[in-house]
């Protein structure tokens, strides 16, 4: 039998690091492990390693123990401090730690009743550890929940699914966020917090009014880990209102919209599989990029810093161009037409009574009517039809223009 210490325990963890965390790897959440698991971690292990590890060291050491079903079950101090060592905790159903609220009130309320000073410094140090306990378990189930919380914001390949980072998303909040707020809650009477609030109230007193100086001692004591748990508890809550909570319904909101996102580019080709039918434009009309107002100010904007721009001088053949009416010609022969249906057709049709040779800046000229603010421009189709010019070749829309009738 092996005599066990301290220095004995330690010295064991750290010649056999690596393989103490394969096991505990292994045997989360309930740090219970198959003896088969454990058997080969063991003889790999031992190939390269010196000295050797077995079953019995591990039993002699108390590492762990094995239960009827063969399996081998952690030793729970070992458990508690390799979750403390591996900063890897397992996480409890909130209603665990309301148990804790439970024992608290009912070790205050012993307290308040007692009369015997020894009962009441073991009552007070039951409260004490109480209140320890509660405040690891909460810190770990904050530090767990972010560290996983994490793995989802990174998009972690075991919640590379949409689908399944939206379930983790939504289970979390449910099981995990929503009841720790209800045990932490400041406004609620029955919560943990408050019961914090009373015990800080009854002590604040107790602690100069006791009956002997040992006793005012322990409320003293009581007292500051009451203080210390508010803060803690304050801060707690903190990371769970303010970046746990907003960023788990942030995953599941993007993971809503992208999970949507997908189905819909997956059946881009199969309109028939989208629940609701994608809606037709009932029809297509101009507009401008930008406000009237923007454009008036930009251009004066701009305009200020016309002098300093400097004058280029450069040559270049100029078409010769034969005289032609201007706009506002053909714009009252447009208007005359009350609708014309095909707005480019009708432009080359006007130009060739006035030309025999059309071009294409003779064209554009005349086609920037559609531009004109009180005319109305609208294409249905995606048709197109082509117009040979003396220098060009090119597809355009049917367009229908109407005069816009005003308000």
């Amino acid at each position: 039998m092996i005599r066990l210490s301290g220095k004995y325990i330690l010295k064991f963890l750290q010649n056999h690091y690596e393989f103490v965390k394969d096991v505990f790897d292994y045997s989360k959440p309930d740090f219970i492990i198959e003896i088969d698991i454990l058997e080969k971690l063991i003889e790999e292990y031992n190939i390269s390693n010196e000295p050797k590890m077995s079953v019995n060291k591990l039993i002699d050491v108390k590492f762990c123990r094995q239960l009827p079903t063969k399996d081998f079950k952690i030793n729970k101090s070992y458990a508690d401090f390799l979750q403390f060592l591996f900063d890897d905790f397992t996480l409890d159903l909130p209603q665990t730690l309301k148990e804790r609220y439970k024992t608290i009130f009912e070790l205050f309320t012993a307290l308040k009743t007692e009369s015997k000073i020894n009962k009441s410094i073991i009552l007070i140090q039951n409260i004490i550890n109480v209140i320890d306990v509660f405040l690891n378990d909460i810190h770990r189930q904050t530090q767990r929940l972010l560290s996983d919380t994490e793995s989802l914001k990174v998009n972690a390949d075991e919640y590379a699914d949409l689908s399944k980072r939206l379930e983790k998303a939504v289970f979390w909040i449910d099981k995990y966020i929503e009841p720790l707020n209800k045990i932490l809650e400041k406004g609620h009477p029955e919560s943990f917090y408050a019961a914090l609030i009373e015990i800080q109230k009854y002590t604040s007193e107790k602690r100069y009014i006791a009956e002997s100086f040992k006793l005012r001692r322990e409320y003293e004591k009581l007292y500051g880990s009451v203080v210390y748990a508010r803060i803690e508890l304050d801060q707690n809550l903190q990371k769970l209102t303010r970046e746990l909570r907003p960023l788990l319904d942030r995953i599941k909101s993007d993971s809503i919209i992208l999970s949507g996102f997908y189905h819909f580019v997956e059946n881009v080709d199969y309109p028939e599989n989208y629940i609701v039918p994608i809606p037709s434009p009932i029809r297509k009309t101009k507009g401008s990029a930008i406000f009237k107002e923007f454009h008036s100010e930009a251009e004066f904007f701009v305009d200020q810093f016309n002098y300093k721009t400097s004058d280029v001088y450069y040559e270049e053949q100029v078409e010769e161009l034969e005289w032609l009416p201007d706009s506002t010609y053909f714009k009252e022969q447009l208007l005359k037409e009350d609708k014309v249906e095909n707005f480019y057709i009708w432009c080359f049709n006007t130009l060739k009574k006035h030309t025999n040779e059309i071009t294409l800046s003779k064209y554009f000229s005349l086609t920037n009517l559609l531009l004109e603010e009180d005319l109305v421009a609208e294409y249905k189709t995606d048709e197109r039809i082509t117009i040979d010019l003396k220098d060009a070749s090119i597809k355009i829309p049917k367009v229908k223009v109407y005069e816009r009738v005003s308000k």
